[in-house]
């Protein structure tokens, strides 16, 4: 065939592959294409004719149920002389890396053209029509040069010479991301480009390239100025015109970017961790300014937080560096400054060059700074000696710094809150406990004596009874104030212990049912408050005409168990909030019970709700049961 002969093109694109056609056909008149939409479709039409009906398959990359280089290992056990190029805005360079690796003919970016696309896809069909070893083409040097002169990934070709690795060739990315001129680095033993002495697997994984491909290792080269760059590195054999191999071809895929954000999350992670656990706001701050000089690389940073009265920032911890570069530092009143602005406005501001600014301030040794609110609590300061020196990426950074910052100073707010507040539960408990327990006793006492005294009298026996609620509401509100400081769980079962809460119990008309028996681990003292105050709540509302059936059993796949009556039931639009304290609808009632029932489960890590049923059912979830 001439170079003027037809081609005929597969092109596989579930998105734009009339598109592409049309552009392609117009780019050159020799060229014909047809289109598929999936690999199924593409293996279907090569598969039409004894031998592949087209000249060159064109693929993108990124297909709806696989990818360009599946497609490619699929086509290559049938029709390993057929040229396919990878035709994609798939730029990663581990996607060219692997197409490469799989044996692609060429990789070309869309971002070039059907006109390009055109000029490599001659090329490609070209060659194969006039060469016996058609995979490469005519030029295996020429194709390779042209498969990797687009594709963003370094390479190297690497021959012996008398026993050394030697650079023989590289391309321009290569050269571009390293930073060194060809003469620098050809003739040169590849490991002097290696930033630590080769391992033994990395001379073998060269030796082992020239004989196959070699999966992918990690290695960091020197670049010219000193800078460490990461990279993914694979071999495979460097094959001469004559079809032997000649040396190694080696892929570097750059990593570094990817490292310094894996880096950056795992920094991050060790940040949040610091903050959950710091116990206090300097602490916090410090583990900021810490992880901003680390992962940001700007030692020249410091934290303002707002004072007491909510109207100055003072600062609260600053790096060394910071410190050596700028003194001491000034406290900045809200809405004044840099600083005081940028909290106000509760907004991120970046100066260029904050010399520029002209507010009275001294920043002399400062050029470009950052100014990143805290919240409500105050602002994250940065500062660098150069103009201009915050991207998009360290304002992003910055913002998440500070962010984690808010929120963990706003749950020490709370933490120190509820601290003050239980200290207030505290005292009051004590104060419940003598001042107002100790001469509600002495009534008692009294009033025992004045019914010895005078028999049955009703005056006198409503007096108990308000004092005999006003002794239970004090034990309610202190087992609320207090609560459990520490658990001792054991096995416990389940029947026994309901069967114990029930016998001091006013039951007449009542009648307890235990369905299931069951061993649970639970703190004995907390589960019988918890039973005590459910079978208690069963009995005075569950009553009907004086007789109620309460009935006690587990739930099913023994996640937990219930209590339940055979009573009223609680209204539908009560709900789950017959467990707020002071809810009741008893005249006697304290409003308490269910709330401390709420409170035991959830310190056992339990959760309460009410089941669907006739009457009342309450259900316990989360408990770990064991079944006989």
């Amino acid at each position: 065939m001439t170079s003027e002969s037809p081609i005929s093109v597969l092109h596989v694109d579930d998105e734009s592959a009339d598109t592409v056609a049309t552009r392609l056909e117009r780019a050159d008149t020799r060229v014909s294409v047809r289109t598929a939409a999936s690999t199924d479709d593409a293996l279907a039409a090569l598969d039409a004719a004894p031998t592949p009906p087209v000249d060159c398959l064109v693929s993108e990359y990124d297909l709806a149920e696989t990818n360009g280089i599946a497609l490619l290992d699929a086509v290559r056990e049938d029709y390993p002389d057929l040229p396919v190029i990878l035709y994609t805005d798939a730029g990663d360079e581990t996607v060219a890396s692997d197409a490469i690796a799989a044996g692609v003919t060429d990789y070309v970016p869309k971002r070039h053209g059907p006109d390009h696309l055109a000029d490599r896809l001659r090329d490609a069909v070209d060659g194969t029509r006039t060469d016996a070893t058609p995979a490469l083409g005519h030029d295996p040097d020429a194709q390779y040069r042209r498969l990797f002169e687009d594709a963003p990934v370094m390479y190297v070709v690497v021959h012996e010479v008398d026993g050394a690795s030697v650079l023989a060739d590289c391309n321009d990315r290569f050269l571009d991301r390293l930073g060194y001129d060809s003469d620098e680095v050809l003739g040169r033993p590849i490991w002097e480009l290696y930033a630590a002495p080769p391992l033994p697997d990395a001379v073998e994984g060269v030796d082992r390239g020239r004989e196959g491909t070699v999966g992918r290792r990690e290695r960091t080269l020197i670049a010219a100025d000193g800078s460490h760059v990461e990279t993914l590195f694979r071999a495979s054999p460097w094959v001469g015109a004559d079809g032997d191999v000649i040396g190694t071809l080696g892929l570097y895929v750059d990593l570094t970017e990817a490292k310094r954000r894996e880096r950056t999350l795992d920094r991050l992670h060790d940040v949040t961790r610091s903050l959950v656990r710091a116990e206090g706001r300097t602490e916090v701050a410090e583990s900021i300014i810490g992880a901003v000089s680390d992962v940001l690389g700007y030692p020249r940073n410091l934290v303002r937080l707002l004072d007491d009265d909510g109207t100055e920032l003072r600062p609260v911890a600053i790096t060394d560096a910071a410190e050596a570069a700028f003194g001491e530092r000034p406290r900045y009143a809200v809405g004044e400054g840099t600083a005081g602005r940028s909290f106000a406005a509760g907004e991120t501001r970046v100066y260029d060059d904050v010399q520029t600014v002209d507010d009275g301030y001294d920043r002399s040794g400062i050029r470009a700074a950052m100014f990143v609110p805290i919240g409500d609590h105050g602002v994250l300061c940065l500062g660098s000696a150069t103009v201009g020196a915050f991207d998009d990426v360290d304002v992003h950074l910055a913002e998440v710094f500070a962010a984690n910052a808010d929120t963990a100073l706003t749950l020490l707010d709370r933490t120190h809150e509820l601290e003050r507040q239980n200290e207030r539960l505290s005292d009051f408990a004590s104060v419940v406990s003598h001042d107002l327990r100790t001469p509600l006793s002495v009534v008692d006492g009294s009033l025992e004596l004045a019914s010895e005294r005078y028999g049955d009298d009703a005056d006198l026996a409503r007096a108990v009874r308000s004092l005999d609620r006003a002794l239970d509401l004090i034990e309610e509100l202190l087992t609320l104030a207090r609560g459990t400081d520490t658990l001792s769980f054991e096995a416990l079962s389940l029947r026994a212990m309901v069967e114990a809460c029930w016998d001091p119990l006013t039951t007449d008309g009542a009648t307890l049912v235990v369905a299931d028996d069951a061993t649970i681990r639970a703190d004995e003292t907390a589960l019988r408050r918890l039973l005590e105050n459910l079978l208690r709540n069963c009995v005075t509302h569950g009553a009907t005409d004086g007789d109620v059936t309460v009935t006690v059993g587990l739930l099913d796949g023994s996640r937990g168990f219930y209590v339940a009556d055979d009573g009223p039931g609680v209204d539908a639009d009560v709900g789950d909030a017959v467990f707020n304290v002071g809810y009741t609808t008893a005249d006697t009632g304290t409003g308490l019970g269910l709330a401390i029932v709420k409170r035991t489960a959830d310190e056992h890590g339990w959760a309460v709700g009410l089941g669907d049923a006739d009457g009342a059912r309450f259900e316990i979830e989360g408990v770990d049961v064991e079944t006989p």
